[in-house]
């Protein structure tokens, strides 16, 4: 049996296409039969106050279990990340990582019983100043460098496309890089800011950039998704 888990960055439920569904979505979440989802810029906060209508849009009759983690909260909704799962969450933090003046952003930290044993899952949204960023993976460094027995996923829009970035190396040290090609923007990508990770190295399957008719239009990222099989 293996796990499916996707990182997309779904750009507030708006496409390219002008059209925003979060029906859609979900709805090709299901038919990838993925099993977790790392959801980026989830956003009901319109005043049409459908926020609870579009979250289960995204969870269609797929998804039990919804994590949010805003960034941003109004009385007519929030922003921010999110983690969908098709198993128990029996544990979730969330880690404030903003910069005074910049974007709110934060980490999402969820453990999920799967049929075959804990997963340590972590989702984010790195900052788009380099400088905010830097901080930001050091934070999220900090956290990875824990020891733990409990194999690890980690995925996210980390907004970096500097390969050669310091602060990614020392990522890239500390848990298994996992290889896929650029994922921004959808109408032509060139720019890898869509990332994951795993420990142990043999964790992931395989992982590749989602690339559909319909995830050319969903968003104006391209999501990623990986094959876990849990040892």
């Amino acid at each position: 049996m293996t796990i499916k888990v996707v990182t997309y960055n779904i750009h507030g439920g708006k496409g390219t296409d002008r059209e925003r569904d979060y029906s859609r979505i979900g709805l090709f979440l299901k038919n990838q039969n993925v099993d977790i989802a790392l959801i980026q810029e989830m956003n009901v906060r319109e005043p049409s106050g459908l926020s609870a209508r579009e979250i289960l849009d995204i969870k269609s009759d797929h998804f039990s279990e919804f994590i949010p983690a805003p960034t941003v909260s109004h009385d007519d909704g929030w922003y921010g990340n999110a983690i969908l799962s098709r198993y128990p969450v029996t544990k979730t933090t969330i880690i404030d990582i903003s910069k005074i003046g910049r974007e709110p952003r934060n980490i999402l930290e969820v453990f999920i019983d799967t049929p075959k044993g804990p997963l340590h899952v972590i989702n984010t949204h790195k900052g788009l100043s380099p400088s905010e960023r830097s901080v930001q993976m050091r934070m999220l460094n900090e956290l990875l460098t824990k020891k733990s027995e409990v194999p690890l996923i980690v995925g996210g829009d980390i907004n970096q496309w500097h390969a050669y970035s310091g602060d990614l190396k020392k990522l890239n040290e500390a848990l298994n890089p996992l290889k896929t090609g650029p994922t921004f923007p959808t109408i032509m990508p060139v720019f890898h800011l869509d990332r994951m990770w795993c420990r142990p190295s043999n964790l992931v399957q395989s992982i590749k950039v989602l690339k559909t008719r319909e995830t050319k239009y969903y968003s104006d990222h391209y999501p990623l998704i990986a094959e876990l099989n849990l040892p």
